[in-house]
């Protein structure tokens, strides 16, 4: 009740504000910022080097010059030589040094079959312990260069394997085979250890508010080349989701560079968005939903059409997932290529946003064989869609859907987008170096964190916690890993102003690309732990469809060991 009302006199306030006076308060909030810091720059006028450099991180845009900053902060701390001396108990250095030997002599010395035999039994993610996140905290630019120099050392033996039999890469072992066996072997080899090291899956998760979050994370791996190729979403991460997943790369590429050059396109006359101020804290308050996701939404609808999953992962074979809440067992709660091939994706958006959230007749919609737009089931026309944090009791104790995931797609790894960036200084500490000096500050944000996300469980699992921030604080389950998941939080740098940016209606086209951007900057700081993890999976997935081709053409028969 104290919440409604509380909502109710804001709404009330707001809305008696005149229209003209937005920019006037916009831009009073950014003089106030800047002068704040200018403010606190003076008063840390004494400040050593390496605190500059780090303070200076928050105010990079550009990939190439955060770098060269990273670069001078581990040479200012000593984390460059942290990174040069190979020894750690967090890891088993011993075994990595000596099987980059072995895989080292093994190569010079054209003895392919013994790197097939020395990499059947160490592809494994965390080989050793080298994709601990312990291990990457110490340093920006990275991790131990002995586990750099090993991932390269293997991404350099599956090459030379895969050029086996080419007339620059003749053996005496390959030479005795003929060109039918050899490939064979290869193609075992590749199946073999792709389906042993498994896959992994970005998921987005959240976003009503700052969803296009999810766009810059996904512009950062994508061009870093670290996107995995099966993405899954709800709610707005789920219309991220989409729209990359139905994009050829020819067609992604723009929209990544260049988002609102492309949207300009949209007729905004056309669309059902109110810009008037008090449906935009209605939407804000009441939905979770502002002008910006409204106007990426619509986008977003254009875009695909009316496109399948099946269809999309024809077109691009990206596998994409988007996961909802319906109120009837009948209806799989992870819909794609494999569940639901036939059903239309932004139909599927619009269930796992939830009904009666942006509009009360929600229904998911299937493509006959006559490519008409027909209902999922005619006999659930009453069914309900929860919104992700809306979920009923018995959903809550129900498996993660993303547990349907990992056995329909071979998934043992997740890194996962979460569109919270009001809740970054309690989640993530535990992935990359901290900008504070402060063990002591470290360690508090951890505790701090782990007592948050107990009392939010708890109290949404009770029933008792409030609407509002179920909204903006309650995601649904994602099952866990040995290797641990990684989960990549924006920051905001100004909080009120960029609070402010969300009701800002007239300057949505501005407004986009800062979001992205903010998505992007919360990317680089991964990018090594992400390589360690992900480089071997991508590159074997990469080569297997490769010499599968190959074989096919060869022989126009595709056959496996185990087919």
């Amino acid at each position: 009740m104290l919440t409604s009302s509380l909502f109710l006199f804001i709404e009330t306030a707001i809305n008696c504000v005149p229209g003209f006076l937005w920019p006037i308060i916009y831009f009073v909030l950014d003089i106030v910022s800047f002068h704040s810091r200018k403010i606190y720059n003076y008063a840390n006028i004494n400040r050593s080097p390496l605190k500059v450099a780090k303070t200076k991180l928050y105010d990079i845009d550009n990939f190439g010059d955060w770098e060269r900053t990273v670069a001078t902060i581990d040479r200012l701390s000593g984390a460059y030589s942290w990174r040069q001396n190979y020894t750690s108990s967090k890891y088993d250095y011993n075994l990595i040094s000596e099987r980059i030997k072995l895989l080292q002599q093994s190569r010079e010395s054209n003895d392919f079959l013994r790197i097939i035999s020395l990499l059947r039994s160490s592809l494994i993610r965390n080989f050793g312990g080298i994709s601990s996140k312990e291990l990457f905290t110490k340093s920006y630019a990275g991790t131990k260069t002995l586990i750099e120099d090993y991932i390269t050392e293997v991404l350099t033996c599956l090459t030379y394997l895969n050029d086996l039999g080419s007339s620059s890469s003749r053996t005496k072992q390959s030479h005795d085979m003929n060109a039918s066996t050899l490939r064979q072997i290869k193609l075992d080899f590749f199946h073999d250890t792709r389906q042993s090291f498994g896959s992994t899956a970005l998921i987005l998760q959240g976003g009503s508010l700052f969803g296009l979050c999810h766009l810059g994370v996904v512009k950062a791996l994508y061009f870093k080349g670290l996107l995995p190729r099966i993405i899954s979403g709800n709610a707005i991460g789920g219309a991220v989701a989409a729209l990359v997943c139905t994009q050829t790369d020819q067609e992604l590429i723009p929209m990544l560079v260049n988002l609102t050059a492309c949207m300009r396109e949209i007729d905004r006359l056309n669309t059902d968005v109110d810009e008037r101020y008090a449906s935009v804290i209605e939407n804000i308050i009441k939905k979770g939903y502002s002008q910006d996701i409204l106007v990426f939404l619509k986008f977003v609808r254009d875009s695909i059409g009316d496109i399948t999953f099946e269809e999309s992962y024809l077109k691009t074979e990206k596998v994409l997932n988007i996961t909802i809440s319906p109120s009837h067992t009948s209806v799989p709660s992870l819909l794609n290529y494999v569940t639901t091939p036939n059903v239309v994706i932004w139909s599927a958006i619009y269930a796992s946003i939830g009904t009666g959230v942006l509009s009360d007749n929600v229904s998911l919609y299937v493509k006959n064989p006559e490519n008409d737009i027909v209902p999922f089931d005619s006999h659930l026309e009453d069914i309900i869609y929860n919104p992700p944090s809306f979920s009923t009791n018995a959903q809550i104790n129900d498996p993660s859907p993303y547990t349907r995931l990992t056995e329909l797609f071979n998934v043992n790894h997740f890194v996962i987008s979460l569109a919270r960036p009001y809740l970054s200084p309690l989640i993530g500490n535990d992935i990359r170096p901290t900008l504070s000096s402060s063990k002591l500050i470290t360690t508090a944000q951890s505790l701090v964190s782990i007592e948050f996300q107990y009392r939010f469980s708890m109290l949404n699992e009770l029933g008792r916690l409030p609407a509002f921030f179920k909204r903006f604080a309650v995601d649904e389950k994602t099952p866990r890993t040995n290797a641990g998941e990684i989960t990549i939080v924006p920051e905001l740098r100004y909080y009120v102003k960029d609070f402010t940016r969300l009701f800002d209606v007239h300057n949505c086209f501005n407004n986009i690309p800062y979001w992205i951007k903010v998505g992007e900057k919360s990317t680089w700081g991964v990018f090594g732990l992400l390589w360690v993890r992900c480089a071997v999976e991508f590159a074997l997935d990469d080569l297997y469809n490769l010499n599968r081709k190959r074989r096919v053409n060869s022989s126009g028969i595709y056959q496996t060991r185990s087919s």
